[in-house]
């Protein structure tokens, strides 16, 4: 089991590793490898580890916030501009078929893929993760309600009532289709907050 100093150093460098977000990975990986080895050599040199020296060893350190701050300055990696582009391309992506039919959706993807927001990859899951975003679970949820059994006559005409034969796999499956599209809009909401571009080489 880990020692509360032990925790202390490893939210300290998980820390870091977040704050460095957008700088180049193999810089990344140098930067808190370097900054780990400074402190298992400093914390060598203690005479008695206590919390309370570790704490003050981290704080000499720096605030990774700083340390990534730097890091950035130093690697020419400049915070990626939000704009118009990127919103509209997130917005498209979840209600543009309910906004355009058909081609709503569209609308996002080539939005997506002409953002320098996201990696390919992140642009790879905003695609193929439920195609027309909203608008296909809410047609399919449409047609399973008006799907619903007829029979006999009230007042001249048919009474009809839902089917409520649908199977639990089914409606499982209807509810992860609504979702799909919706967290996958949240995470590329997220990755676009928190990226960052470094300078072309």
């Amino acid at each position: 089991m880990k020692s509360t100093a032990d925790k202390l150093v490893d939210d300290y460098l998980n820390r870091l590793n977040r704050e460095l977000a957008g700088v180049p990975r193999a810089r990344r990986n140098e930067l808190v490898q370097e900054i780990s080895d400074h402190i298992a050599e400093a914390r060598a040199g203690l005479e008695q580890e206590s919390d309370a020296e570790i704490r003050t060893l981290l704080d000499r350190l720096g605030d990774p916030a700083e340390i990534a701050a730097e890091a950035r300055a130093r690697f020419g990696v400049q915070p990626r501009q939000r704009n118009w582009h990127d919103v509209a391309a997130l917005i498209f992506l979840l209600v543009g078929g309910l906004i355009l039919p058909v081609i709503g959706w569209f609308i996002g993807v080539v939005l997506l893929w002409t953002s320098s927001a996201w990696t390919t990859g992140e642009k790879l899951i905003g695609t193929l993760v439920v195609p027309g975003g909203l608008a296909l679970p809410l047609f399919l949820g449409v047609i399973a309600v008006s799907g619903g059994s007829c029979s006999g006559e009230v007042g001249g005409g048919l009474e009809c009532s839902p089917d409520t034969s649908t199977p639990f796999l089914a409606v499982s499956f209807a509810i992860a289709l609504f979702l799909a599209p919706l967290l996958t809009v949240a995470f590329l909401a997220h990755r676009m907050r928190r990226g960052d571009v470094a300078p072309a080489v």
